[in-house]
């Protein structure tokens, strides 16, 4: 239970005390189990205690083993977080570093060229390098950064005079595992930011409690037999909140195992851990599951162990569901979360038979209302502007008085910017964005609608609908 925790270092410690010889991590074929995640991330905390000030850290980390330890190695040292996507260019990265107010960032070296021309337009002063290497065994970590470092020809760190670099695996060799900052004060947990359609960059204020709280919630939906020896397949990247809660912070709380993908678009590394693992959960968007299943090693993958495979980010197309189904022998089920709510509100139930279209019923302590333009409150079936409340939901964007004005009801409801409806049985289908609404001679028009039937041919793969002014 987690309902009962005020801080998410305390999965850890709870994972750490309860099961140390665990798997917790696989990384590039290599396997840390809760002692060593607990070690490292303590020696970065007490780094970060005893050499940075107060600030935001930014991590800046593909999926590899160091992101859970740099993460809890922020929350231990009782900093916060923001996530930054690898693959943001410089001016995004700039941007979000202005406005979280970032003084340090630990950054995969691969990406380093991405930060060097804004650095020092910035507020950074510590530099914390990860190579993909780090955590391997000594011979398998110098091998694979010797690869890394001759394939993206990086040779040399270029470094700014004021401001203090050190290499990650440095700071894991040099520091104790014992942890020195025992008082945990900080409230919030991550400055996770999100453009949403509007191009706006906001950041979700998401506290310690808000995330625990998804994670309890989480807890009460997941099939009973996922447990302690259960693998996830991470295949999403963990800088995003989807991937962070569910493949991370949830089965860290389970003692479970997550098998990292560093780089999914590689079909490969997305299928060598299918055969290789006995995978109990997959997550994943419309997208990534099409690519599995269109796959020509698909249909001779062994799925006995597969308990649930989850989708979220995106509608999921049908003719994949069903495609899915027919070599798996049961659906992908549909969930519905946002940024601003840690992030899941809605999931269909795992013993979910068949494709509905649904993203299932809102989770415990979960309220989901629709709402029209004036904000009354709608019935049944009627299609709305979706809005949420529960102990998972942000009390604010950071540092946006204006925004938080325009997307909380007086009743406490976030208003999602989605259109939906709830039917008569509480569940939850999802039709469109407010701003994606197309009016077409005066009747409202949904692209996912127009799009679901187009993708129903068989020969069309993917679809997108727009709206043209004429």
């Amino acid at each position: 239970m987690t309902n009962n925790l005020q801080h998410l270092t305390q999965l850890l410690d709870r994972a750490f005390k309860d099961k140390p010889n665990n798997q917790a991590l696989v990384g590039l074929d290599n396997v840390i189990n809760y002692n060593q995640l607990y070690d490292n991330s303590i020696c970065l905390a007490n780094y970060l205690s005893a050499n940075i000030g107060k600030g935001t850290v930014a991590i800046m980390v593909p999926n590899l083993l160091a992101f859970p330890v740099s993460l809890f190695g922020v929350w231990y040292a009782d900093r916060t977080a923001t996530l930054i996507n690898p693959l943001y260019t410089s001016d995004e990265v700039l941007k979000q570093c202005l406005d979280a107010q970032v003084t340090t960032i630990i950054i995969a070296k691969v990406f380093y060229k991405t930060l060097l021309p804004m650095l020092q337009k910035t507020q950074i002063k510590h530099v914390i390098i990860v190579e993909v290497g780090d955590l391997q065994p000594t011979i398998k970590r110098h091998i694979v950064n010797l690869i890394t470092c001759f394939k993206r020809k990086i040779f040399l760190i270029k470094k700014h005079s004021g401001i203090n670099y050190i290499a990650l695996n440095k700071v894991l060799k040099n520091h104790s595992n014992h942890l020195e900052n025992k008082v945990l004060e900080n409230e919030v947990a991550l400055l996770q930011y999100t453009g949403g359609t509007s191009g706006v960059l906001k950041a979700a204020t998401l506290t310690h409690e808000n995330i625990l709280a998804n994670i309890h919630q989480l807890e009460q939906w997941l099939p009973k037999d996922i447990n302690e020896n259960s693998s996830i397949l991470t295949a999403l990247p963990l800088y995003h909140i989807f991937a962070l809660t569910i493949n991370c912070l949830l089965f860290i709380h389970i003692k479970g195992n997550s098998i990292l993908v560093l780089n999914p678009r590689e079909i490969k590394q997305l299928i060598e851990p299918l055969k290789k693992y006995n995978i109990g959960v997959i997550t994943g968007v419309n997208t990534l599951f099409g690519v599995l299943v269109r796959h020509k090693d698909f249909k001779k993958l062994n799925w006995s162990k597969l308990k649930v495979a989850i989708s979220g980010g995106m509608p999921l197309d049908k003719k994949v569901s069903d495609l899915w189904q027919s070599v798996v022998g049961k659906p992908i089920v549909q969930g519905y979360g946002l940024t601003e709510c840690s992030p899941v509100v809605s999931a269909e139930s795992y013993e979910t038979s068949e494709y509905t279209g649904s993203v299932g019923k809102p989770l415990i302590g979960t309220t989901i209302k629709t709402f029209d333009q004036s904000l009354n409150e709608l019935q049944a079936n009627d299609i709305g502007e979706i809005g949420i409340k529960g102990p998972q939901v942000m009390g604010s964007y950071w540092h946006r008085e204006d925004l938080n004005k325009e997307v909380f009801t007086k009743d406490g409801f976030f208003l999602s910017g989605d259109m939906g409806y709830l039917d008569e049985h509480g569940r939850v289908f999802i039709v469109d964005r407010v701003k994606d609404m197309i009016i077409v001679s005066g009747f409202n028009v949904y692209p996912c609608d127009v799009e679901q039937v187009l993708n129903q041919h068989p020969d069309v793969e993917e679809s997108a609908c727009v709206g043209i002014d004429h």
